[in-house]
């Protein structure tokens, strides 16, 4: 049977979810055969709150509620919510005008676009306090129809102290103000302005997290965008951090190494089951058997993952709405153990109870879908040769790119 989403009338923060949940079988390192999912990015929330594998460039998160204010001065919500949509598409051509062209959503799709950038960024404006829980663009238009009721009715007063007390109207007042000509040319550059807003945001609604950390503490070696660390690991940002963070952040590294490792052996069995080869006939097996090795001396140097560590990462979970089946705690476990006990890779390469428990764990994860059941030929097939191989970086990629536009902006101040 093929399996497909079927869409239903979603707020913008459920249709982002599930939008970022379709985009993440595209990224090497959000493939989840093996059900480490949850924890990574339950890791990825704690350094990196507000961010998602989906967003491209900082400014997105001031374009939203600009253009939410330019439409509510439309007569009815409907004319408003037709009007903010407009002007979401004329905003890709104005980026486009502005000389944008990488990570302009909707650069290529134009007006056939139906990821909007306001469902990418919407959890960014919500966790950064750009706009209160709850917000919707209807909630925001109703009260902006309330607002005029309320300015209309208000008495007249000569005392040019006193104050009009209005509905809030669910965004931060404190947002800067949009540029000139905003629809007509725009640009992901950031005013300095705009930057300053969104460290205070971050800063005070994120608060010991990495994202806050850096958003204020750019390392040294941190120049440009060519030279920006390759990790959220990275010697270069360790070297800054208060002892609290850092711990977390270890511990994230150390998870993240410990899991690939699983993928690796993961991977190893599919190439054993098909006989596959890469681009150039080498076999997969001595591949992923080469790339076992390499990683079984990356960790044997590293201090392994113990019961304070796991118990520390279930907590995490948890403490940000989610579980931790039983099933992937013994799991991941087993698997501490196995790989603090081993004295080789082939000590893991060769364990049959640990070849036994990865085919457990896929048909757990997959059910019918399990490219290692045996009789499902078609999946096995459909295997590409590598899958979830890449080590978590917990979206550090898109944001490193945040950050520079933050640093950039600190530049040009």
């Amino acid at each position: 049977m093929t399996s497909s989403f079927g869409w239903l009338a979603l707020d913008p923060e459920q249709r982002r979810r599930m939008m970022e949940a379709v985009d993440q079988f595209r990224d090497e390192t959000t493939i989840d055969d093996l059900g480490f999912g949850a924890i990574r990015d339950s890791f990825a929330d704690a350094l990196f709150p507000g961010t998602s594998t989906i967003q491209t460039r900082l400014r997105y998160a001031l374009f939203i509620p600009w253009l939410l204010q330019e439409a509510s001065h439309r007569q009815t919500v409907a004319g408003m919510q037709a009007m903010f949509r407009k002007y979401e598409y004329q905003l890709i051509d104005a980026l486009k005008r502005g000389g944008e062209s990488q990570g302009v959503i909707g650069v290529t799709a134009g007006r056939s676009l139906r990821r909007m950038a306001s469902e990418v960024y919407w959890g960014s404006m919500l966790r950064w306090g750009i706009t209160e829980p709850g917000f919707t663009p209807r909630a925001y238009f109703e009260r902006e129809l309330l607002r005029r009721e309320e300015l209309s009715a208000a008495p007249r007063s000569e005392d040019p102290e006193s104050r009009l007390e209005l509905t809030p109207t669910g965004i931060d007042p404190r947002l800067p103000a949009p540029p000139e000509g905003l629809l007509q040319s725009s640009d992901f550059t950031l005013r300095p302005a705009d930057a300053e807003y969104l460290r205070e945001s971050i800063t005070r609604t994120c608060p010991g997290t990495l994202l806050s950390h850096l958003v204020t503490h750019r390392p040294e070696t941190w120049t440009a965008a060519h030279n920006a660390p390759s990790s959220p690991y990275d010697p270069a940002i360790r070297a800054g951090l208060p002892p609290d963070l850092l711990a977390v952040v270890d511990r994230s590294e150390r998870f993240a190494l410990t899991a690939q490792g699983a993928n690796l052996l993961y991977n190893l069995l599919l190439s054993r089951a098909t006989g596959k080869h890469d681009q150039r006939r080498g076999s997969l097996t001595g591949h992923y058997q080469d790339r076992i090795s390499a990683w079984f001396e990356e960790i044997s140097e590293r201090e392994p993952l113990n019961a304070h560590d796991l118990h520390a990462i279930w907590q995490m979970v948890i403490a940000r709405g989610g579980r931790v089946a039983r099933t992937t705690q013994d799991f991941i476990t087993t698997w501490v153990r196995a790989v603090t006990e081993a004295q080789s890779a082939p000590d893991l390469t060769g364990s049959r109870a640990l070849r036994e428990m990865i085919i457990r764990r896929e048909r757990e994860k997959k059910g019918s879908r399990a490219r290692l059941t045996p009789g499902n030929q078609r999946a096995l097939d459909a295997w590409g040769g590598a899958s979830g191989t890449s080590r978590f970086d917990y979206r550090w990629t898109n944001v490193k790119r945040h950050l520079q536009d933050l640093y950039d902006a600190e530049e040009v101040a």
